[in-house]
């Protein structure tokens, strides 16, 4: 192998090693923008990282709940006409884990006879506050569940 041979095939090397750094760089830098222009539905969703799926949203039928867990806490989600609903589980008198009544509509606590609404509200027993809400939401046809602050 001559001198001017060796020299040729660094120089080669040297040209095709740079050339594929230069792509590399600007496949990477087409992939951001792509990323960025067209966002996946979950990244497009307000239901933020910390979020947990429920199931398909066809199997929580009209006027049915189901029980799940977020971040360690039971919450019910529960389909109404107006869309889901995520609300605690926990009574707000002492905790006690409560039970959606679809046939009255209400949630009930085993415990105290503490009673919410749809919406979470209190209407009859001891407790004094709602219930939690936590955000619902849909992506791509399936439920998913977030806290309203994920700094809790």
């Amino acid at each position: 192998m001559s001198v001017d041979s060796a020299g040729a095939s660094r120089r080669s090397f040297l040209s095709n090693l740079m050339a594929g750094s230069l792509f590399m760089w600007l496949a990477g830098v087409v992939a951001a923008v792509a990323a960025y222009l067209f966002p996946p539905d979950e990244a497009r969703s307000s239901l933020g990282p910390q979020r947990v799926r429920v199931g398909p949203t066809d199997e929580i039928r009209l006027g049915e709940g189901k029980l799940t867990l977020v971040e360690e806490e039971p919450v019910w989600v529960v389909h109404l006409t107006r869309g889901f609903v995520a609300l605690s589980a926990w009574c707000t008198h002492q905790g006690c884990v409560i039970k959606w009544d679809g046939q009255k509509r209400l949630f009930q606590c085993p415990c105290h006879e503490g009673r919410f609404d749809e919406s979470g509200n209190v209407v009859a027993g001891l407790p004094l506050r709602p219930l939690t809400r936590f955000r619902v939401g849909e992506v791509d046809g399936a439920v998913y569940v977030s806290r309203l602050n994920h700094d809790v």
